[in-house]
């Protein structure tokens, strides 16, 4: 059974209804226990998130990593954002969620920013204009189905230039103990080897809102990476909650 489902959906419905614990899934920043302070706090986790990648980057990929035009793919309410636009001199945050938008301008708005362009997304990434020196896209893809998401990996090398640095991040296996999530979608199972096989779709859905976490071929998404990069290409360990992912840094040579 194909994943079918409509994760663009979802995410407006988070945007709409808990939009800074639909980024950071911790309780401080649930709608209702969000202040001025825990929004602070917020962006801070953004602020430290970015300031570490430049130094990664200028330490191990390019010492001279001064990038003048920055992506960043899913900005969501401007938490990396934000960081990425105070170094840069220009930013286009990408988002398929009115909401996020609306909440990221307000962020840069509070940063006195005036070098940001914020624009709906696709996955074809229609409405992004020109290359970039730097593009980033963490937390995102494991929201969106692979089948969708390699499609977005090649379209955002592809608005890399020859030198530019890409930081993204994808899931590629979870804890057992999400498996009680994957019973109700089939009334019957078989192992072929070591998979397991759906059988007969129950016609269950998770309701709208609900963040699916998907996990992606770390093969299909290296061999993406190969195509472009030079070395060294980083492959940084992430654990989100028992979702094991990677955070990939590398520079476009080709």
């Amino acid at each position: 059974m194909s994943d079918t489902r409509d994760t663009d959906n979802d995410w407006k419905r988070v945007a709409e209804d808990d939009p800074f614990w639909g980024v950071l899934s911790r309780d401080q920043f649930r709608k209702e226990a969000m202040s001025e302070e825990r929004l602070a706090e917020f962006m801070e986790t953004g602020e430290q998130f970015i300031g570490d990648i430049f130094g990664l980057v200028k330490a191990h990929v390019s010492k001279d990593f001064e990038p003048k035009r920055a992506l960043d793919f899913g900005c969501g309410v401007g938490r990396l954002l934000v960081p990425i636009a105070r170094r840069v001199r220009e930013a286009v945050g990408v988002d398929v969620a009115p909401a996020m938008l609306e909440l990221a301008a307000k962020q840069v708005r509070a940063a006195g920013l005036d070098n940001v362009t914020l624009l709906p997304s696709d996955d074809d990434l229609a409405q992004v204009d020109g290359l970039f020196d730097f593009v980033n896209c963490y937390i995102v893809l494991q929201h969106i189905p692979p089948e969708r998401g390699y499609r977005l990996i090649d379209a955002m090398i592809e608005r890399m230039a020859i030198g530019a640095v890409a930081s993204l991040q994808v899931t590629y296996a979870k804890s057992r103990a999400f498996w009680k999530y994957e019973e109700p979608r089939s009334r019957f199972y078989r192992r072929d080897g070591r998979n397991i096989v759906d059988i007969v779709d129950s016609g269950w859905r998770a309701p709208e809102g609900t963040i699916n976490m998907y996990d992606y071929d770390l093969n299909q998404v290296m061999a993406q990476i190969s195509l472009a990069a030079g070395q060294p290409v980083i492959a940084l360990p992430t654990t989100d909650d028992d979702h094991l992912g990677v955070h990939f840094v590398f520079q476009r040579a080709r």
